[in-house]
């Protein structure tokens, strides 16, 4: 279960990881539903319909960025990537069924993490051009 605590750096504020943290907790579980369900088709299939590797991949990666243990690159500390995120977030829309229930909160997580991937990238270059003219 992600938590603020998880979420909030120096570029994302602590009611925005709330925010974050809220809306991943309520739709994880039925992204990882989605992924298991496309997956273990596919895998039955005769002909594979999907990128099978890459849902793989992204299904482990969400479950590491929910648990907090996943890393950017194997050198890196382990803490939550909007970036990875949301392009695991993605992967997951790509295959979700125009029924599923909680297709709106996933769309409204994507919504959040590019936004907030959008104003760190402001923050960062904010701070950049200033340590620059200082």
């Amino acid at each position: 279960m992600l938590n603020a605590d998880s979420v909030t750096n120096r570029y994302i504020p602590g009611e925005q990881a709330q925010e974050i943290a809220v809306a991943w907790n309520g739709v994880y579980p039925a992204m990882r539903r989605v992924l298991d369900a496309v997956i273990k088709a596919q895998r039955g299939a005769e002909r594979c319909t999907v990128n099978l590797p890459r849902l793989e991949r992204a299904r482990r990666e969400l479950g590491q960025l929910d648990r907090g243990t996943y890393r950017g690159c194997t050198r890196s500390p382990a803490a939550f990537s909007l970036s990875g995120s949301l392009s695991n977030v993605r992967e997951v829309l790509e295959v979700t069924s125009v029924g599923t229930p909680e297709l709106g909160d996933m769309y409204r997580l994507a919504a959040l993490l590019a936004d907030a991937t959008v104003q760190c990238a402001r923050r960062f270059a904010a701070e950049q051009e200033a340590a620059r003219t200082a």
